[in-house]
């Protein structure tokens, strides 16, 4: 084990600036995660087989947590009456792969992110539209014990052409993450999923259960 100052390093080490959107108002008093950097990609495949699973994990990083349950987000043009041939837009967190580096007293990760995107029926009122959509999502670091040591969240922009129905966005995170265990692996886990609504937990849960 570090020494406490290593461990008190943990407020001003784990920094997040990210090239996209973020959302305020979330950000726990640790500080920010790591560095964000945003790229898309076009694609018209259908991978929708490809679910994230529920961890995921390279040996030298951090095992990565996904809730089923919150892997994908899905609007409707009224959310309080979701009803199928209503949704404006869906998307879903696809697959995660991640890489690490011990650098010094500090562990640095870098997490690929790989959403899904798909207009929905209601989507467009002209033809020619464009849509554009910002779909909120979190990524936390936590303790072994599963204990929430920080969060941020973050926006997977989309915006459609004329002739697209989906997309497929790539996001790389980057975390500089203080050592403080001894051992193969870090005492870390990192939990990554969609910033839902009420609703929008429920429309998942009951997806779920059918």
């Amino acid at each position: 084990m570090k020494t406490q100052n290593t461990l008190l390093m943990l407020t001003a080490a784990i920094m997040v600036s990210a090239c996209g959107s973020t959302f305020e108002g979330l950000q726990k008093d640790l500080g920010k995660l790591g560095n964000s950097v945003n790229s898309a990609v076009s694609s018209n495949e259908d991978d929708t087989e490809n679910r994230a699973n529920v961890v995921m994990k390279d040996n030298s990083c951090p095992p990565i947590i996904v809730n089923p349950q919150l892997d994908s987000l899905t609007e409707f043009e009224d959310m309080e009456k979701a009803e199928e041939g209503t949704e404006t837009s869906s998307i879903t967190l696809s697959s995660t792969q991640s890489s690490c580096e011990e650098k010094g007293e500090f562990l640095n990760m870098r997490i690929d992110l790989t959403f899904d995107a798909a207009l929905g029926p209601k989507a467009k009122r002209e033809e020619n539209d464009r849509p554009f959509f910002a779909y909120p999502y979190f990524i936390a670091v936590l303790d072994a014990g599963g204990e929430e040591l920080a969060r941020e969240v973050f926006a997977a922009s989309v915006t459609y052409g004329e002739d697209q129905d989906k997309i497929q966005l790539v996001e790389t995170i980057r975390q500089s993450l203080p050592l403080t265990y001894e051992g193969d692996a870090p005492d870390y886990q990192i939990e990554i999923g969609f910033q839902l609504t009420e609703e929008q937990l429920f429309y998942n849960t009951s997806q779920d259960d059918n």
